[in-house]
């Protein structure tokens, strides 16, 4: 996973949790005492979907102090979403540097909605005008 697919797991990712009622699990931590045999199994099958989903250089930089699905979870998503500002003009010159060149008209375009994703996913969506 990189940040142009971030989003793209990460609603893929909240869909399967809705699907099972496994949204408690990565929502709001859970204190030790709540923590029974079932918890913790059905909480490692998460951590389990979680680390096979993930690339293996995310991997190697969450997976140090991550012991549940709840810290897992929020240390991919602060991963993706730290340092948003500097991300944001970063993406927005190469949104607005983007040329064609040899690129087919589809990975033009494709490039250009990946990076408005990516800028959507961080919170700084692409405006209207600026799509002309």
């Amino acid at each position: 996973m990189d940040e142009g697919s971030y989003g793209q797991w990460c609603l893929f990712f909240d869909s399967t949790l809705s699907k099972f009622g496994l949204e408690v699990h990565v929502r709001s931590p859970t204190s030790p005492d709540e923590r029974d045999r079932e918890w913790r199994m059905v909480d490692s099958c998460v951590v389990n979907w979680i680390l096979a989903t993930i690339s293996k250089g995310v991997f190697d930089v969450i997976r140090r102090d991550c012991h549940d699905a709840f810290s897992l979870w929020h240390a991919v998503e602060g991963l993706f979403q730290d340092n948003e500002l500097q991300r944001a003009v970063y993406l927005e010159a190469e949104l607005r540097s983007l040329q064609q060149g040899d690129m087919s008209m589809n990975d033009y375009c494709t490039k250009l909605k990946r990076i408005a994703d990516q800028l959507r996913d961080i919170g700084h969506p692409v405006s209207e005008p600026s799509q002309a």
